[in-house]
């Protein structure tokens, strides 16, 4: 079997901490919302009405803060590892040159009209993870769990984007 890269080991970490979670019960109970519906109401509610009080354009997860120099993008992404009883998510952040980017495009068509901002470009695109901006410093998954208040969720995750996320995006975006 061949060497595994760092990045691959580092899936693979997260893969068997996942897999050998403790498991919460699941609940046949009707009035408790999935996480992906809590999910989806957050995202409607709380995350989108505030991103584009903050004057970015966006919905469903994806957002763009308007520069004529840049792609500057932020897009929520559910984990792989999301079940009917959790849904994790993690917030990227790209600001990209519409020159560099146009580049690119021209040399590999396969990249599209526009960039994703969950999608990790090369050295050519800044890119980080909203948690890596934290004065943790690493990368961080919120965790919508079936049954359990969403509300520390939502406000965390609400803190770190105002703190720390689009100022990044910002700053960025304006050199």
């Amino acid at each position: 079997m061949p060497e595994l890269t760092p990045q691959q080991r580092e899936s693979l970490e997260r893969f068997k901490v996942w897999k050998h979670r403790p498991k919460v019960k699941a609940t046949d109970d009707a009035s408790v919302p999935s996480p992906q519906q809590v999910y989806a109401e957050m995202m409607k509610a709380t995350f989108g009405p505030l991103l584009r009080g903050q004057g970015l354009r966006g919905s469903g997860g994806r957002f763009e803060l308007p520069s004529d120099n840049y792609w500057a993008l932020l897009g929520f992404r559910k984990s792989a590892y999301s079940d009917g009883q959790e849904v994790q998510f993690t917030v990227n952040l790209s600001v990209i040159s519409r020159v560099a980017w146009a580049e690119h495009a021209a040399e590999s068509p396969s990249l599209g009209e526009r960039p994703k901002p969950t999608f990790v470009y090369g050295s050519w695109a800044t890119q980080a993870r909203l948690g890596v901006l934290t004065p943790e410093g690493s990368d961080k998954w919120w965790r919508i769990v079936r049954g359990v208040d969403p509300g520390p969720v939502a406000e965390d995750a609400v803190s770190d984007l105002l703190r720390y996320g689009l100022p990044w995006l910002r700053e960025r975006a304006s050199t």
